[in-house]
C-alpha cells in the first residue's frame, strides 16, 4: 500500500479528504473465487485520522461497478476486496507485460456524514499455467540419402500462451542421441528459427528412418515443456548395384537332359528399394560365343532361372562360360555380373560327390592374420561307382590354399600364402574331384571363404599435402578446407575420426566426423603468409592406428596496408635552364601487401593536380619519376614545394601523402650588371693635386645569380690605363689614384672597366667605359686695382636684384599655393604634390586638381631625344594600378596588373629606397664629382636629376618606360589616396641583361590634363633612368 499524500480534514457537515488515496494491490492469476485481494479499510489508513466510532461506521462500495467487469466484489462492512471469478491474465490482458485493474471504492459513513474515495490499483501477475505447444506434435520430413553435409530442415517454433517473458519459452533442445543431425535454435527479428542440420552422411540401406524429439522449455519456477516428434524418412538413391551370391557358378549338365530343364537358379539382391532395387537378368551381349549360348540356353529376366532351350547333341561343346548381367531399374541403372560355367557330362557314369566343410563355424570367416598352414576346411569325397570309376582324386584351384590328404578321411584345406582382406575380402574355394572312369567324371565344388578383418592398416589420406588458402583478417569459423582419409580395413577398424595436434589447434579447428577444417585464429598475412600444419586421422580399431597429412595453408592478401614512403619528405636538386623532360628524381614507397595491393602508382595530391606549367613545372609518371615540364629559372623561383600521393591498386585503393621539395640550383646565366659608370654618366674628374691613394670613384655592379662564385664579382681595368695612373680594387671596385702624373692641361683617361663573376668553368663578364679627367688646379684670381671698386658695386647690385626677384617669386608661389589649398579643402581632397612629396609646382605647370574629372591630368616629361616605350603608373578612380606598355612587345606578352597590399611601402620602395643594389654612397671626397655624378659630365646627362640606375651596355637600345599613377577620387585628403598600386616587372625575358631599376630618390612631377602623374625614363641608348 502506498499513500501518496497526507489527508487534511475540515470541520464541516461532510468531511472529505484533500487528495486521493491510492491503494496498490497484487493478485496472482487463476486464484479461486473469493480470494482475498486486500482489506481496503485497513490499508487506506483512514483509522489514523478519525475516531474508532467513525471508522467503524464506514461502509465500502464500488463507485462504478462496470469498471470491475464482475471480477471483484467488496465486503460492505469489513472492506475486504475479494475475487468474484477465476481471472485468466492472458484473457484479460493478452501478452501485455503489465496487467492492471483500476477502480474507485467509496468509503462513506451514513452516521457521521464522512465520505472518502479510495483509488484501487490491482496488478494481476502471471503464473506459469501454459506449456509450450508446437503447431503439430508430429512432423514428417524427407531427406535424400545423397544430401550433402550441412543440409538443413526448417521446423516451426513452439508457442507459450503465458503473457510474460519469464514464463515464456526459454530454450529448445533435442534429446535424441546418436543422430546424424545437429539442432539449433536462433533468435531472429520474426521469432526463433529452428533448424536441423545434417552433420554426417546418411545411408538409407543402413538406417532408413530417424525419429528426433525436440523439447521446448519455458521459464517458470516450475518449468513446463512441450515436445515435437520429427520423423525424417531417408529417401532412397540408386547407390547400390545388384549383388550375386557368387561371382562364379559351376554347373554340370548331363547331355541327355530335356528341353526346359533348369540348369541353375541365379539370384542377385539390391539393397535399394523400389525401382532402384528391382533386378532384371540377361545374358551379356558382349561375351564370346553368344550365338551358341542363345541356341542352347535361355534366361528368365525376372527370376534369373537359366533353362535348356534346345536338346544337346554329341557335337555340342563340353563346357560353356556364360556371363549374366543383373541390372536394377534405377536412372541410370547399375549393373553387376557373374559367370556360370556349364560342364556337359556323359550320363552313363556317376560323378563324385564333393562336400566342403569350413572349420570356422557358421560365419565361415577366416581372420586375415591367420598364419600359413592353418587348416580352414575339410573336404569329403564320395563316389558310388566301383572299380576305376570309383577311384577319385581331387585338386584345388587356388593360390592361397592347398589340399592335404587325410588317410581315409578325405582332404583338408590349409593356408599356403598370407591372407590380406584389403586385397580380397573373400576367396572362391573350388575343389574338383575326378574319377578314373572312361570317360572320367568330375565334380567341381566351390564355396566362398570370407576373410575377417584385422586392424592392420592405418588411415590413409587421399592427399599427403593439402593446399588451402584463407583471406587475412578472417572471422573465426571461416572454412579452410576439408580433409578425407580412407582405411582399407573393415567395420569399426575403418571408422575414422579427424583430430589436430596441439600446435595446429592454435590456428585451426576440425570436425571429427567430416574432416571440415575451420579457422580458429585471425590470420595476418603481413606477419606470416603461410603455415604448415599437421592433421591426423585415427581409426577406431584396437589398437588405434593413425595417418598423417600436411596442410599447406596460404594466407591470401587483403588490401589493409597503406603505401609507406621510404623517407618522410623527398628533396631533389635540379639545375636551372636545362629544358623540359629533365628527370628530377624518383619517388619510392613500399606496401606490405602483395599482388595488386602492393603495386603503387604515384601522382600529385589533388590540391596540386591540373595546375598550369607556370605554377607547377613538373610532371609525375605513375612509376614515381619526376621530370620538368619547362625550363626553370632560379632567379624567378628557387624552390618548389608540393604534395604527392602514393596509391596502391587494391580494392579499395589506399593512399598515403608525402611532400616533395625541389631546389633549383643556380647556373651562371646572368652577366654582372654595371650600375656605374653608365653611358649617360661615365665621366668623373680628379684634381692633379690629389694625394696618391685617393679614391677617385667606385664602380657599382651586381649579379642576379645565387650567392657564391656566380654572383661574387671581380673588378679590373682592361684598357686605357697604359700610363698606370690608376688602380682598381679587385673586389671593392674602388678606383684609386696610383701615382702623380704631370699635365699641362685637363687630361682625360678613357678606361675600359671589366666586371666578371668568379665562376671558373663558365665565367660571365660585362664592361663599361669610364672617363677620368685629371684636372689642373684653378688659377689664382688677379685683383685689378683700377676696376676693383667697380666690380664690387656690380656684385652688390646683382645680389640685391637677386634677393628682390626671389622675394617676389616666393610671394607669388605662396599666394598661388594658398588659393589652391583653399580650393582643395572645400572639396575634401588633397593636393597630389603636397601629399606625395611636398614640392612646389614646376615652372609652367599648375598643381594637379584632384577634385576634377579623372580626365584632368598633369603631365611632365623629361626631355629625351626620341620617344621610347614606357611604363606608366596611373591612379584610377576605383583603385590604383600600374600598367605596363611596350610597343615592341605587343603580341608577345599582354598587359597585366598586380595588387600589392601595402601601398605606402611600395611607394617608398619605388621612389626612395630603390631596388636591391641601387643604394649609393658618396665615397669620393677628393674629386670634383660626388659618387657617380660630376659637374663635368660627358654631355649626355648626369646632372642631379640623373641619379638613377642603369643596366649594362647590352641594354643600351631598350626604349623608354613610363610609370603612371592614377588617383582614386573617392578617397579623402589622407596619405592613402593612392592605394592599390600594382607594379609590373618590366624585365624582358628575351635578354639576359635586362632588369628593372628603381630611382633612389623621388622623381620630378609633371602634369597633364588627365589627372595623372607620370614618371618618364628617357635614354637613347640604355635602359631607362627614372628621374
Amino acid at each position: 500500500m502506498e499513500v501518496l499524500c497526507s489527508l487534511y480534514f475540515l470541520i464541516i457537515t461532510v468531511t472529505t479528504g484533500a487528495c486521493d488515496i491510492v491503494l496498490n494491490l497484487t493478485l496472482r492469476e487463476e486464484e479461486p473465487v473469493s480470494t482475498l485481494v486486500g482489506n481496503v479499510a485497513s490499508l487506506s489508513g483512514l483509522q489514523k485520522n478519525m475516531t474508532p466510532e467513525v471508522f467503524q461506521s464506514l461502509r465500502y462500495s464500488f463507485l462504478d461497478q462496470a469498471k470491475t467487469d464482475d471480477l471483484f466484489r467488496i465486503d460492505n462492512e469489513a472492506g475486504d476486496l475479494l475475487t468474484n471469478a477465476v481471472i485468466d491474465r492472458e484473457k484479460q490482458c493478452g501478452f501485455n507485460q503489465d496487467c492492471l485493474f483500476k477502480f474507485d471504492v467509496a468509503a462513506h459513513s451514513p452516521v457521521y456524514s464522512r465520505f472518502e474515495i479510495l483509488s484501487v490499483r490491482v496488478t494481476l501477475t502471471d503464473i506459469n499455467d501454459h506449456m509450450p505447444t508446437f503447431p503439430s506434435s508430429i512432423v514428417n520430413k524427407t531427406l535424400s540419402e545423397s544430401a550433402v553435409i550441412g543440409t538443413t530442415i526448417q521446423l516451426d517454433e513452439a508457442l507459450d500462451l503465458d503473457s510474460t517473458s519469464q514464463n515464456g519459452i526459454q530454450s529448445y533442445t533435442m534429446i535424441t542421441a546418436d543422430s546424424p543431425f545437429l539442432f539449433s535454435a536462433t533468435k531472429t527479428s520474426e521469432g526463433v528459427s529452428l533448424q536441423l542440420k545434417l552433420k554426417s552422411a546418411i545411408n538409407r540401406e543402413n538406417i532408413d528412418h530417424y525419429e528426433l524429439i525436440i523439447v521446448a522449455v519455458d521459464g517458470g519456477s516450475d518449468p513446463r515443456t512441450g515436445s515435437l516428434t520429427v520423423n525424417v524418412e531417408v529417401v532412397d538413391e540408386n547407390d547400390n548395384s545388384p549383388q550375386f551370391y557368387r561371382d562364379v557358378y559351376d554347373v554340370s549338365l548331363r547331355e541327355d537332359r530335356d528341353v526346359g530343364f533348369q540348369v541353375i537358379q541365379l539370384t542377385a539382391t539390391d539393397k535399394d528399394i523400389g525401382a532402384n532395387g528391382q533386378v532384371a537378368y540377361k545374358f551379356n551381349v558382349r561375351q564370346s560365343f553368344l550365338a551358341e549360348i542363345n541356341e542352347y540356353f535361355m534366361i528368365n529376366e525376372t527370376t534369373g532361372k537359366i533353362t535348356l532351350k534346345n536338346k544337346l547333341s554329341q557335337n555340342t561343346k563340353k563346357s560353356f562360360n556364360i556371363t549374366v548381367d543383373a541390372s536394377d531399374q534405377g536412372k541410370p541403372p547399375k549393373v553387376s555380373q557373374c559367370i556360370v560355367r556349364v560342364f556337359i557330362i556323359d550320363f552313363e557314369n556317376n560323378k563324385p560327390v564333393v562336400r566342403i566343410t569350413l572349420l570356422s563355424g557358421s560365419t565361415g570367416a577366416i581372420s586375415e592374420s591367420s598364419s600359413v598352414g592353418t587348416v580352414i576346411a575339410h573336404v569329403t569325397v564320395e563316389d558310388s561307382d566301383s572299380g576305376s570309376n570309383g577311384i577319385v582324386t581331387c585338386q584345388i584351384a587356388s593360390d592361397h590354399f592347398q589340399l592335404q590328404t587325410v588317410l581315409n578321411r578325405g582332404y583338408i584345406v590349409v593356408i599356403s600364402k598370407p591372407l590380406d582382406r584389403e586385397l580380397s575380402d573373400k576367396y572362391n574355394l573350388s575343389v574338383e574331384c575326378s574319377d578314373q572312369g572312361l570317360p572320367p567324371l568330375s565334380t567341381l565344388s566351390t564355396i566362398v571363404v570370407p576373410i575377417a578383418d584385422v586392424n592392420d592398416n592405418a588411415p590413409l589420406f587421399y592427399k599427403t599435402v593439402y593446399q588451402a588458402s584463407i583471406r587475412e583478417n578472417n572471422a573465426f569459423g571461416d572454412g579452410v578446407t576439408q580433409v578425407l582419409a580412407k582405411d582399407r580395413d573393415h567395420g569399426q577398424n575403418s571408422e575414422i575420426r579427424y583430430i589436430l595436434p596441439l600446435e595446429s589447434k592454435e590456428k585451426l579447428a576440425i570436425n571429427e566426423d567430416t574432416g571440415v577444417i575451420t579457422a580458429n585464429y585471425r590470420f595476418d598475412r603481413e606477419n606470416e603468409s603461410s603455415y604448415s600444419l599437421l592433421v591426423l586421422a585415427v581409426d577406431k580399431g584396437d589398437p588405434a592406428l593413425t595417418g598423417t597429412a600436411t596442410i599447406q595453408l596460404t594466407v591470401s592478401d587483403e588490401n589493409d596496408n597503406k603505401p609507406t614512403f621510404t623517407v618522410p619528405m623527398f628533396q631533389f636538386f635540379v639545375m636551372e635552364n636545362m629544358g623540359p623532360q629533365l628527370k628530377v628524381g624518383s619517388l619510392s614507397a613500399s606496401d606490405l601487401d602483395e599482388g595488386d595491393n602492393q603495386k603503387i602508382l604515384f601522382d600529385f595530391h589533388p590540391n596540386f593536380k591540373n595546375l598550369p606549367s607556370s605554377q607547377m613545372p613538373f610532371e609525375i609518371l605513375p612509376s614515381g619519376s619526376i621530370s620538368t615540364r619547362r625550363d626553370l629559372d632560379r632567379e624567378d623561383r628557387n624552390k618548389y614545394t608540393f604534395d604527392i600521393v602514393a596509391i596502391d591498386q587494391g580494392i579499395p585503393r589506399l593512399t598515403s601523402t608525402s611532400r616533395v621539395v625541389v631546389y633549383v640550383a643556380d647556373q651562371n646565366d646572368n652577366k654582372p650588371f654595371i650600375t656605374f659608370p653608365l653611358f649617360s654618366n661615365q665621366t668623373v674628374s680628379v684634381s692633379q693635386l690629389a694625394k696618391i691613394g685617393t679614391i677617385v670613384t667606385q664602380i657599382r655592379a651586381y649579379d642576379l645569380d645565387e650567392t657564391g662564385p656566380n654572383s661574387q664579382l671581380r673588378y679590373s681595368i682592361s684598357a686605357g690605363n697604359e700610363k698606370d695612373v690608376f688602380s682598381i680594387g679587385e673586389t671593392s671596385g674602388s678606383i684609386y689614384l696610383k701615382r702623380t702624373y704631370e699635365i699641362t692641361k685637363n687630361t682625360p683617361f678613357k678606361l675600359r672597366i671589366n666586371v666578371s663573376d668568379m665562376n671558373v668553368s663558365h665565367m660571365q663578364s660585362s664592361f663599361q667605359d669610364l672617363t677620368i679627367v685629371l684636372t689642373l688646379p684653378p688659377p689664382t684670381p688677379q685683383v685689378l686695382e683700377d676696376g676693383g671698386t667697380k666690380n664690387i658695386i656690380i656684385t652688390v647690385a646683382v645680389v640685391i636684384l637677386t634677393i628682390v626677384l626671389s622675394a617676389v617669386i616666393i610671394t607669388v608661389i605662396i599666394i598661388l599655393r594658398r588659393n589652391d589649398q583653399k580650393l582643395l579643402q572645400s572639396k575634401g581632397q588633397d593636393n597630389l604634390v603636397k601629399t606625395m612629396y611636398s614640392v612646389p609646382p614646376l615652372d609652367g605647370c599648375s598643381p594637379p586638381s584632384l577634385d576634377k574629372n579623372p580626365s584632368d591630368k598633369v603631365t611632365s616629361i623629361v626631355d629625351s631625344p626620341r620617344k621610347k616605350k614606357g611604363v606608366s603608373f596611373t591612379f584610377e578612380e576605383e583603385n590604383t594600378q600600374i600598367f605596363y606598355s611596350d610597343p615592341m612587345d605587343q603580341g608577345q606578352r599582354g598587359s597585366g596588373s598586380y595588387s600589392r597590399p601595402d601601398n605606402s611601402q611600395i611607394l617608398n620602395s619605388l621612389f626612395v629606397d630603390g631596388l636591391g643594389r641601387s643604394q649609393y654612397k658618396q665615397q669620393d671626397n677628393m674629386s670634383d664629382s660626388s659618387g657617380e655624378v660630376t659637374a663635368s659630365d660627358s654631355g649626355r646627362g648626369g646632372s642631379d636629376l640623373d641619379l638613377s640606375m642603369h643596366l649594362s651596355k647590352s641594354d643600351e637600345r631598350h626604349p623608354r618606360r613610363t610609370f603612371k599613377f592614377r588617383r582614386n577620387p573617392d578617397q579623402g585628403l589622407h596619405r592613402n589616396q593612392y592605394e592599390n598600386i600594382n607594379y609590373v616587372n618590366t624585365h624582358d625575358s628575351r635578354s639576359d641583361n635586362q632588369r628593372e631599376a628603381i630611382p633612389p630618390r623621388p622623381p620630378r612631377l609633371s602634369c597633364n590634363s588627365d589627372n595623372e602623374l607620370q614618371f618618364h625614363s628617357d635614354d637613347s641608348q640604355t635602359n631607362p633612368s627614372y628621374v
